[in-house]
């Protein structure tokens, strides 16, 4: 468990210490992923299928901010839609609008979800990302989530009516608008999706916030839990016609995954759990402080089981040292937090 959070340390160190060329990369990877996804997909032809104009495209959102990955994103589908026809691309405009108006209108700061949730969802993995953003953001993170699902859809719907869209003739908009807009809108697969992914995003919101011991490693297996029952139960209600069994596969996968980004990201040591209790002259205050793990601080602690057993000529001296530093290094969490609110 030390080397792993040793390793974590070094990888975060690395990252504070390069974080412009780490962001501009990842971000320049991120778009380039969503373009050749997209590209994939249409499986066309187009100008917007040349490798070099996507180069060009994720190099230029990995300067700019990342609500823009999803703006590049839309232009591409709506540039692929114009070239199955006009109207095609006219309803895949409007839908798209739509998402990015409620996008930027509510959540702009969850560009990752409207991102990577079609992209979760293509290689078998819906519940990852609900899971990480009931995790880490608030249960109204499910406007970018679910609007990712319904871009899947609607891509999925486009290239799967592809052919039938080639046999109209143009001027039938009646028949192409009918199948365009029927294809989504009464896709009961949809309607399953969006509700398992709001239900995953609150439930896991609400568990992790209980603030009891392993929360968030709960919060992630019942999530998982919750997407699998929300599939099984449309299957035997509305017929969707889920493959159950790859769906929990991809569940089992996605559990694994955001438990590898817990880690990462979320790791507490809750064997140092303080509570305390104090007031002022206006309120009562109970706070609950639980430290994150580091790899100093577990070696530490071991030094000092060591030394109450007598082992200390075994150390190192380095880390003996350190031993004698974290006496004058111990937090007081009452004392800080004090301070904090005699400075509001």
């Amino acid at each position: 468990m030390t080397v792993l959070l040793e390793l974590k340390e070094k990888i975060k160190a690395a990252y504070a210490q390069y974080t412009i060329y780490f962001d501009i990369v990842l971000k320049a990877l991120l778009a380039f992923m969503c373009f050749y996804w997209i590209s994939m997909a249409f499986d066309t032809d187009s100008v917007f299928s040349n490798v070099f104009i996507m180069l060009i495209v994720a190099l230029l959102c990995s300067v700019l901010p990342l609500r823009v990955i999803p703006m590049c994103s839309a232009a591409f589908i709506v540039g692929h839609a114009f070239m199955m026809g006009i109207d095609t691309g006219a309803v895949t405009l409007v839908v798209l609008l739509v998402l990015l108006f409620l996008f930027l209108r509510f959540v702009p700061d969850d560009s990752l979800g409207l991102i990577l949730m079609p992209i979760g969802m293509y290689f078998g993995m819906p519940a990852l990302v609900p899971i990480c953003f009931g995790l880490r953001r608030r249960p109204d993170s499910m406007v970018a989530v679910g609007g990712g699902c319904i871009t899947y859809y609607l891509i999925d719907s486009l290239t799967r009516n592809k052919a039938q869209l080639e046999v109209l003739e143009p001027t039938e908009y009646m028949e192409r608008l009918t199948l365009l807009l029927g294809g989504l809108v009464s896709d009961s697969g949809l309607i399953v999706n969006l509700l398992a992914i709001c239900a995953v995003v609150v439930i896991v919101y609400a568990i992790r916030r209980l603030g009891f011991k392993h929360s968030f490693t709960v919060a992630t297996v019942v999530g998982a839990c919750t997407y699998v029952f929300f599939i099984i139960l449309g299957n035997a209600v509305v017929d969707t016609r889920f493959n159950v069994p790859m769906i929990m596969i991809g569940s089992v996968f996605s559990t694994i995954v955001a438990l590898i980004l817990q880690f990462l990201f979320l790791s507490v040591d809750y064997s140092r759990t303080e509570t305390m209790e104090f007031e002022d002259d206006d309120y009562y205050y109970f706070v609950k402080a639980i430290p994150k793990q580091y790899a100093y601080k577990n070696r530490v602690r071991e030094i000092e089981n060591n030394k109450r057993s007598g082992d200390t000529a075994q150390m190192p001296e380095d880390l003996s040292a350190s031993v004698n530093r974290s006496d004058d290094e111990v937090v007081d969490f009452e004392s800080r937090l004090e301070d904090s609110l005699k400075n509001l």
